[in-house]
């Protein structure tokens, strides 16, 4: 799998299969996307390869760890969060995928928090909070 951003400035490989993919409605992403929900895939950070400069900004996640967003420092757009609680892994918006039909989606994270105009019209998983597969990575 390959992504960029808008202005292609910031690119990426994906080197292996992500750990998990899916739909997240978490209050944090809504608000720092601007939408009901978004598409991401959690993958190792040695299974990615990066190119280009991004900004970052910090802010404090669910867990009360930090948690790192980077954008493109060209256009701004949304790339990847190093989430610190989560050892090594990191969370791509699946939006930045060159071709969307990479993303298969799992389930629905953090559906606690949905949007109640947001209807979900399939048959995925849903979960009330964080996937289940990322206990593993959960920083001592």
């Amino acid at each position: 799998m390959r992504g960029a951003c808008r202005c292609g400035q910031v690119n990426y490989q994906v080197k292996s299969q992500p750990l998990y993919s899916g739909y997240c409605h978490c209050h944090a992403c809504q608000k720092r996307n601007s939408a009901p929900c978004v598409s991401l895939f959690l993958i190792q950070k040695s299974q990615i390869d990066i190119n280009g400069n991004t900004a970052t900004y910090h802010s404090k996640g669910g867990s009360g760890k930090d948690l790192i967003e980077h954008r493109c420092d060209s256009c701004g757009d949304a790339l990847y969060s190093d989430i610190t609680v989560l050892d090594g892994v990191i969370v791509f918006l699946a939006s930045t995928l060159d071709n969307p039909a990479d993303f298969k989606p799992e389930g629905h994270l953090w559906v606690s928090s949905r949007d109640p105009r947001f209807d979900i019209n399939d048959d995925l998983e849903q979960q009330a909070g964080p996937p289940m597969q990322m206990m593993p990575y959960l920083a001592k």
